[in-house]
């Protein structure tokens, strides 16, 4: 059986040692943007934003939620696979509560039954312009998670196993109104999980 308070408090120490970042980041990055992605930087129209990655215990597993973006939602993100989370309000005391403010939205969760253990490395997302702050936190039993309809299509789960088994990565082909291209991706049974939510994904399991 897995000690998951033991394991948690070694996460706690591995994020105050040092964050691998861009290291870690990079490997979900596609070949066509990889020799630039990180030459490209805030300007002073960039907005920030938290988003949550959850960690939670189940059949003796860590699991992460994640949630599906509705196809009809504006923006660049439309109808692909994510953190809860959004851009960051006036009224938020910091990129954490950001997060955590968001989760509540978007999937009804109960913040007051989590545990925020720390934060990954923010990443700039050049297609939407944000820099975003990944907060990681960790609940005791799974959550109880309800879709707002109007942010989000779909919440599924995936276990820390599964993703950190290397047949899990594969390339598709993504095709924008800008570009095509071949990228690297999580496979969770069917679902993509490429770009931002990737290359968060990559430095997690390499903390993990």
């Amino acid at each position: 059986m897995i000690n998951f308070e033991e394991k948690i408090k070694a996460i706690e120490k591995r994020i105050e040692q040092g964050l691998p970042g861009m290291h870690s980041q990079i490997k979900m990055v596609s070949d066509t943007f990889k020799n630039r992605y990180f030459d490209m930087q805030p300007n002073e129209q960039t907005r920030e934003g938290g988003v949550l990655i959850l960690l939670y215990p189940e059949v003796n597993q860590l699991h992460i939620p994640f949630i599906l973006r509705p196809s009809t939602e504006k923006g660049v993100h439309s109808g692909q696979v994510a953190f809860p989370g959004g851009k960051k309000e006036e009224t938020d005391k910091n990129l954490i509560h950001t997060a955590l403010r968001e989760a509540e939205e978007e999937v009804h969760l109960d913040t007051s039954q989590i545990k925020v253990i720390g934060q990954l490395s923010p990443l700039f997302v050049f297609a939407s312009n944000f820099m975003v702050y990944p907060t990681l936190a960790y609940a005791e039993k799974p959550p109880i998670l309800k879709p707002n309809p109007s942010e989000v299509a779909e919440i599924f789960s995936a276990n820390i196993k599964h993703l950190k088994h290397p047949e899990t990565i594969k390339k598709t082909t993504i095709t924008t109104p800008q570009y095509s291209f071949e990228t690297p991706y999580y496979d969770v049974n069917g679902k993509i999980i490429w770009g931002a939510t990737a290359m968060m994904l990559s430095e997690l399991l390499e903390v993990l």
